[in-house]
């Protein structure tokens, strides 16, 4: 029998630009106000990177951290994962820069295009690597700076408000499991990756898109596409909405289930940071006290992929996620897409 391997989270970091914009300040440039977006998001604040950083910069910068955190050097990693849908260039991606900027040895480096669960399904293939004992010291980075992307107009408001730049990190290390014993289950406390479930229906692809660039368009972007706003995201909100609620509670209720748990059992669950009220919803349908469930939407804004891994980063620093901790991530996103994770922290 060949050798079988758990994933154990060793390490996370944050980074975030320094330049915060209030809603306040963001209702000097377009129209809206405070009450406006936190009513609707539970936004109250965001990150706005200054002109010329990059995606992958603040990825280094978090990945720095998280390996420092772990104790483990760029030169031990032998796999890294890039969760971004703002890339520094359209190609390559975030991953091999990366892998570069951090002067690791020539190892595999990818990126995955799962927007806002790109941290859901990153964990669940890089706990696929351990596992199959293809890696052993994995660095997960989830990075966005997707401010540029937005229309910062009134005319693109719907969506401008709600979204910020950052980057959060995590180290995961392969430990050999010797018996049955020693491998993560929910009824043992085990540290590593317990389980976790993937989903995607392209048919709600229309409802959160950004058309252009891309084979969409017949000459990938023209000055069309600029001018009629296709260079810009789209989302129907309603339809979003209801899906992230519907998709986040079903998930999270799956996992459990399977795993013989009921939501009582799970110490933290930390949900994408879209809005507040999807969040809150999600709590109340699974029957979670405030204290369990941890948000920082209101800082940050909606930072994409790298909302789930900010959360568990600020939830160690704050002391809310600690080791033997039994944690639950959800996210839902464009595609649609959506997945959970079970961790023994």
């Amino acid at each position: 029998m060949s050798q079988q391997f758990r994933s154990v989270v060793r390490g996370v970091g944050k980074y975030v630009p320094e330049n915060e914009v209030t809603n306040v300040e963001l209702s000097k440039t377009i129209d809206t106000s405070d009450a406006w977006i936190s009513e609707r998001s539970g936004i109250r604040a965001r990150r706005i990177a200054p002109r010329g950083m990059t995606t992958s910069f603040l990825a280094v910068e978090a990945s720095k951290k998280a390996l420092d955190d772990a104790g483990v050097s760029a030169k031990e990693i032998d796999l890294v994962i890039a969760a971004t849908l703002s890339p520094d260039y359209f190609f390559p991606g975030i991953g091999s820069l990366l892998q570069h900027k951090l002067g690791m040895n020539p190892v595999g480096a990818f990126d995955i295009r799962q927007q806002c669960s790109g941290f859901v399904h990153g964990l669940a293939m890089a706990d696929a690597f351990i596992r199959s004992g293809q890696a052993r010291k994995i660095l997960f980075c989830c990075a966005e700076i997707q401010t540029t992307i937005m229309d910062m107009t009134t005319r693109g408001r719907n969506m401008a408000v709600l979204f910020g730049d950052g980057a959060a990190s995590i180290v995961l290390e392969g430990i050999p499991i010797a018996s049955d014993a020693e491998r993560p289950r929910a009824d043992n406390t085990v540290r590593g990756v317990i389980d976790n479930i993937t989903g995607g229906d392209g048919g709600g692809a229309e409802n959160l898109v950004m058309r252009a660039p891309g084979t969409s368009s017949p000459d990938f972007i023209n000055a069309a596409d600029i001018e009629e706003g296709r260079r810009w995201p789209h989302m129907d909100g309603q339809t979003v909405f209801k899906n992230a609620i519907m998709r986040m509670t079903e998930v999270a209720e799956t996992l459990l289930t399977r795993n013989g748990l009921k939501p009582a059992d799970v110490s933290l669950m930390v949900p994408h940071q879209a809005n507040l009220r999807i969040s809150e919803m999600v709590r109340d349908k699974l029957g979670l006290p405030p204290e369990k469930v941890f948000n920082n939407i209101h800082k940050y804004g909606n930072t994409t992929a790298a909302t789930v891994p900010l959360c568990l980063a600020e939830a160690v620093e704050e002391g809310r996620l600690k080791q033997g901790d039994l944690l639950l991530t959800v996210a839902f996103g464009a595609g649609f897409t959506w997945g959970a994770n079970l961790v023994r922290w």
